[in-house]
This record gives C-alpha cells, structure tokens and sequence, in this order.
C-alpha cells in the first residue's frame, strides 16, 4: 500500500471499513457493489503485479492470498487476514510461463502452500513452508517438487479437504480412438505421503478433442468429493464422486452425463465453458456455475473482416476485425444434493461463452462476470479489456454494479479475476494498471 506509516503492512483499517459497510445502506461501499475496493502494492518493488492462477484463490480460516509475478518475472505469494495483517512473500524459485499456465494452489494448513502447475510435459506439485514470527508469515521456503505423469499430463485441479489432506486432478491430452478421457489423481492424507491413483479412463461420446476444463469441491453434507469436467465441443458435464476412507482414496461412480442436452437450456453450452464448483454451506449443498447452451450469436466476420451474420447489426463505418466472432451464454448455477439429484437457476446476463467469471458463495450468491453485447466490436474489448461487473442473489439477482475495466496487457496464463470461493473476494488488475482486491462483508 503507498501508506508508509508505522502501521503499514497491516490494512487496520480493513476491520474499521467491513463494520462500516455493514452500518451502510446496501451497495454504498464501492459504487453500487457492496465491496471495499484495496490496492495491493508491493511496498518491496516498484514494479507492476500480475495476480495468476486458473481463477480460485488459496484460502484457509480467516486467511486468504493469491499468487502475483512482477513484471521482471519474479513470482510472490500476497496474503491478507481479517483483521486487516498482510504479507508480501517471495517464491524461492521462479515459474515458467508454462509453470503458471492453468495454475491451482491451497493452503493444507496455516504453515504449507501447494502449487499444482505445468503443462507440456512439466507437471509439477511445489510445496513450500510459510514462516515467520508475526500474524502471517514473511518467508517461504520450497520443501519439494514432484513431477507427475507424462509429456501429456495436464494438472486440472486442486482443493484442500475437510480432513486435513488434499487431491488434485490430471488428465492426460491425449485421443483415443474410444474417445475416452484418461485422469488421475494425487491424494495426501492428513499424515502421510502423497500418492498417486491413475488411470480412470472416463468414455466419450463424439469428436477427437479432449481439452476439459475441471473444478473440484467437497459436498458440505457428508464430505464427499465430486470432480466435475466438461471436453471441449462435448455436450455434457462429466462427474466423479470419491469418497476418503483409511487414508486412502476411493471412487463411488462416475457419470460421463451428469449435467446434459436432456436438461433444457440448463445443458452446458458445447465449446468451453468455465465451470466452478462451490461448496453451498448454509444449504448443505453444491453449487456449479458454468455458462449454459442459451446461446446468442453477436458478430461473426470472414478472414477479411466482412461482416456475415449475428444479432448484431454492422458496425456503421469499416469492417470488424478479421475472423471476428462474438457469442454469449447465459450461466447456469445447480444447486447439487449430497445424493446428486439436481435443481436449476439462471443468472440471465450474456456473458462471453468461454470466459472466467467469479463465484462466491455465501449466504447470497455473488457473480462478479464480463458481459457481452453489440457495443463490443473487437478482440481487446471482448477478451482482453472488457468492463467487470458484480451482482448477488438474495431473491432476486441484484442490478451489475460496475467493479472496474480490465487492463489492456492481458496475461495469458492467468484467468482475468480471481476469487474466494466462500467470501465475496475479487482480484482483477484494471486499467489503472494497479492490482485491484475487493472484499465484502
């Protein structure tokens, strides 16, 4: 923070600004969101931050951080607690590009960060210890690094568990003539090794792509844990259910159609939607956000730029850019029982197809996404600088509330927002090119 006080490094004024926000009218604090807008600066180093990551941020108790490099490349983990303490800790060792593309990362517990990364033959766990004498750590120290699988392995995920331990999940970029999907999985014990459990092979049902996008949660209701993925140009939403048993790992069934075209509009949209996955603790239920097959064509332009078809009219002087395409998706957001039965709502705003968006769970729901419409006309302003917007539910889905505009630099091995998935928390840099951490109540 730029405040140089005897009291920098501790936002106390953090715990001052949450109770003042909740003496306020609703949406007073930032604009119309309900959130308390921080600048995160490195008082260490003058240069820019990059938050990265797959989008979910580390979390553990009252504590929450995320991973950051400079812009010489050098990689720091941030913390911040809720009183207000916070830490700016430097990585020992230094990530690739490749390192931090699709990256996930947990605390086990309040001494130990896991960094599960890598692709292109370089999948790797990372673990480090957090010291330090204070409220919150200032050192970190790499204690291992495991790499796991093959030149094909893909980490997917990662979630710390109820018990103390931890799994994370690979699949392996590799066509099979059966279409099947092959993943595996590390698992760690509250005490005990890591160990590794492949292949299970998942079946497939069309196309040779096998890109997939994963999220992983544990069921609030009985501790079990569901991986949820969804292939590229597939029509369903694939789930496994696993279950900890004697410090080991067991799978219950796997279903390659959980969430499919028989669930109406509900049915994921067919390209790549992002898929979160939150634990609902107040219901005793999960919750999957992903953007669904309500689908709208805006703009679609030939390799010169010509204007072809789309809701969209042309744009009144020259032509789009060259292979311009422009859909949007309304999300989905299942509410999933502990015994899988399925219940639906819709957040009905078009957002990008493709595209992270934020998703926290509280006694509310609270999206914070980029939609998309005819005002967007380019590639920057549809992937790389579009505006962030938040709203909730309670009843009822909030008026969006603007949060800021993306910065145009976009990094591309990081989601553009990154979240807690239990509080109404938000990383984004804008274009003020500062790394902007927004907190609610």
């Amino acid at each position: 923070m730029a405040d140089k006080s005897p009291l920098f490094g501790s936002r106390w004024w953090l715990t001052l600004a949450l109770f003042c926000l909740v003496c306020l009218p609703p949406y007073s604090a930032h604009g119309q969101s309900g959130l308390v807008d921080f600048i995160v600066d490195n008082p260490t180093s003058s240069e820019e931050l990059f938050p990265w990551g797959r989008g979910r941020m580390a979390s553990l108790a009252d504590r929450s951080g995320f991973l950051y490099r400079t812009r010489g490349f050098q990689d720091w983990l941030y913390l911040v607690d809720n009183s207000g303490n916070e830490a700016h800790i430097r990585l020992p060792d230094q990530y690739s590009r490749n390192d931090r593309a699709e990256a996930e990362y947990i605390f086990s517990d309040a001494d130990n960060l896991w960094v599960w990364s890598g692709i292109f033959g370089s999948a790797k766990l990372r673990h480090y210890r957090l010291l330090g004498a204070g409220p919150l750590p200032d050192k970190a120290i790499l204690v291992s690094t495991t790499a796991i699988g093959d030149a094909n392995s893909r980490p997917a995920g990662l979630i710390p568990l109820a018990s103390g331990g931890f799994l994370g999940v690979w699949y392996q970029f590799a066509y099979h003539a059966d279409r099947r999907l092959e993943l595996g999985f590390i698992y760690r014990p509250p005490a005990g090794e890591l160990k590794v459990y492949f292949p299970l092979p998942v079946k497939g049902a069309e196309g040779n792509i096998v890109a997939s996008r994963f999220s992983l949660a544990q069921h609030p209701a009985d501790d079990s844990i569901w991986v949820f993925f969804k292939r590229d140009s597939y029509h369903e939403i694939s789930a496994i259910h696993l279950s900890e048993t004697k410090a080991s790992l067991k799978v219950d069934w796997v279903l390659s159609d959980f969430i499919s075209q028989r669930d109406g509009l509900h049915g994921p949209e067919g390209e790549f939607p992002y898929l979160v996955a939150a634990a609902d603790r107040q219901r005793k239920t999960l919750r999957l956000a992903y953007q669904n097959r309500n689908t709208q064509l805006f703009y679609l332009a030939d390799s010169t730029g010509r204007y072809l078809k789309g809701s969209c009219p042309p744009p009144e002087k020259g032509a789009l850019e060259p292979a311009f395409f422009s859909k949007g998706a309304h999300l989905s957001l299942a509410e999933i029982a502990a015994d899988g039965s399925l219940s639906f709502q819709t957040f009905p705003t078009y957002v990008e197809r493709t595209r992270y968006f934020g998703f926290s769970v509280t006694d509310r729901l609270w999206l914070a996404f980029q939609p998309v419409d005819c005002s967007m006309t380019s590639f920057d302003s549809l992937q790389r600088s579009g505006k962030i917007y938040l709203s909730h539910y309670t009843g009822r889905w909030s008026k969006p509330a603007l949060l800021g505009q993306l910065d145009e630099s976009k990094d591309y091995y990081a989601a553009p927002l990154l979240f807690h998935a239990q509080k109404p928390e938000f990383v984004m840099r804008l274009r003020d090119n500062k790394v902007h951490h927004f907190i609610g109540d």
